[in-house]
């Protein structure tokens, strides 16, 4: 019934889609790229910076040229047969549903990840004292890190250096922004969900990984999504790259497509 091509004309929504990100990537890099970030990017839930609005408008937003080609090269690989299939209402839900599935589940994420340090931050403002704030120093590495050699000074000064306190608070803020500074912005977690929905629906499709090696959709979303969940379990330091929101977007978009049609409602999908 339905085509086994590689290649598929642009459909209405996804050449939409690919103009609006080029357009919007267009005018971070024109205009002034920090406000763009401060207002748009999607913040860390506890940040003074964060707006519910972030969850959506992070989806639009690029950190460079090869993070945009990616996904748009994504958005035409596995949106433009979904959009033939279902339409375009059903597919734009479906791409906008998956895109801010990922993006919460990957904020929760994060927040569980620093709750500890900001209930420790929290309380040590409430309870302003040098044993306390030395105890978090040899609790969390990247605080020690963060001070600088003059404040870790004045924290072993003995006696007390006057107004040591006052200085404790306000370097506490500080590092409660610091453990709320990640940002978040990339159509990734909405691909990953096109990605899940392609493979469910058309497993046996063959699509050329790297632009260059055949490989059944299956398994290309098989191998990829594990190496997701194998790089987000390494949670390492210096991969700024958003695993825990491909994972999110890719089971959003599963548990989308199979619980349809597992209820056998093939022409009314969601």
């Amino acid at each position: 019934m339905y085509s086994n091509r590689m290649f598929f004309p642009l459909t209405t929504i996804v050449k939409n889609l690919l103009i609006i990100n080029g357009l919007i990537f267009l005018a971070q890099q024109t205009f002034d790229k920090e406000a763009a970030y401060d207002l748009f990017a999607q913040h860390h839930f506890l940040s003074k910076d964060f707006r519910p609005h972030q969850i959506i408008t992070a989806l639009f937003m690029h950190g460079s040229v090869e993070h945009l080609l990616g996904n748009m090269l994504g958005l035409y690989m596995f949106g433009t047969k979904l959009e033939l299939v279902w339409g375009p209402k059903r597919f734009l839900t479906f791409y906008l549903v998956c895109g801010i599935g990922a993006n919460i589940i990957s904020g929760m994420a994060t927040l569980a990840e620093t709750y500890p340090v900001i209930s420790d931050l929290n309380f040590l403002q409430e309870h302003v004292s040098v044993r306390n704030f030395n105890m978090l120093l040899s609790k969390y590495d990247w605080i020690r890190m963060s001070i600088t050699p003059e404040f870790k000074t004045m924290l072993e000064a003995n006696p007390p250096v006057p107004g040591i306190n006052k200085d404790i608070f306000l370097a506490t803020g500080e590092l409660k922004d610091l453990a709320t500074r990640s940002t978040l912005v990339g159509a990734s977690g909405a691909i990953f969900g096109l990605l899940a929905g392609a493979a469910y629906l058309f497993p046996d499709d063959i699509i050329l990984a790297g632009m260059f090696f055949p490989i059944k959709m299956k398994w290309f979303a098989l191998i990829y999504g594990g190496a997701e969940v194998y790089l987000a379990l390494q949670n390492r330091p210096d991969d700024q790259v958003a695993h825990v929101a491909h994972i999110g977007g890719a089971l959003v978009g599963f548990l989308m497509v199979y619980y349809s049609y597992r209820r056998g409602n093939r022409r009314k999908l969601f």
